[in-house]
């Protein structure tokens, strides 16, 4: 007869045992038997061996794009171009672009051009704040907006736009005293902008790179 002492490590020791087999099966259930010479069977692929030499569309890179003048050379360089998102985006930067510049912003400046111009944007706008004279620039109509050029050379693309718009300027001293230049006033406006995307980049943005105010009134 066991006594009450004897039988719980009697039970334990029968509860481990039959958690050790249900272990045991379960691993060679999900592993396998394995009696170590076993023949390793080639990995079959999935890539045809011809196409062996196709660089995934994840692979960051991208195939040099063809030289040419015209939206049509953009479009076939950029299949992803959408002539009126590209108006839709320039106008907005257009905007913003200006209210930036206005406000000395150079955190946004830095998103929206090119290195070259960020760099002539920033003179302009130290040698303001130097002068203690601040600029406000107000845009009282976007009457119109337009592609003009459009070219890829070197995997770069750049097109360029046409502006009208209508915009009201006031420059101030430092004691707020307004100072009244050619650039000051409500004019109406033309503005020549060329924007640039490096194609072999995933990055889908376009930068200002280069501007330009013929004399029209």
């Amino acid at each position: 007869m066991f006594m009450l002492g004897d039988t719980v490590p009697f039970i334990d020791i029968i509860i481990f045992a039959i958690i050790a087999v249900l272990l045991v099966l379960r691993l060679r259930s999900v592993l396998g038997q394995r009696t170590g010479y076993e023949e390793k069977q080639p990995q079959k692929s999935n890539f045809d061996t011809a196409a062996a030499d196709v660089i995934p569309i994840d692979s960051g890179r991208k195939t040099a794009a063809s030289d040419g003048h015209g939206i049509d050379a953009l479009r076939k360089a950029d299949r992803q171009f959408s002539e009126k998102q590209f108006l839709e985006g320039a106008a907005m930067a257009f905007d913003m672009i200006l209210q930036s510049y206005a406000a000395g912003d150079l955190a946004q400046l830095r998103r929206l051009l090119s290195y070259d111009l960020l760099q002539s944007f920033s003179a302009s706008i130290q040698q303001r704040s130097s002068d203690g004279e601040q600029l406000e620039i107000v845009l009282d109509d976007l009457k119109d907006v337009e592609i003009t050029d459009a070219k890829v050379f070197d995997n770069v693309a750049s097109v360029t736009v046409r502006y009208q718009s209508t915009q009201t300027r006031t420059l101030s001293d430092a004691d707020g005293n307004s100072i009244v230049d050619d650039d000051t006033g409500t004019r109406d406006l033309i503005d020549i902008w060329t924007f640039e995307r490096d194609l072999t980049l995933d990055d889908p943005n376009w930068k200002l790179a280069e501007t330009d105010s013929p004399d029209e009134d």
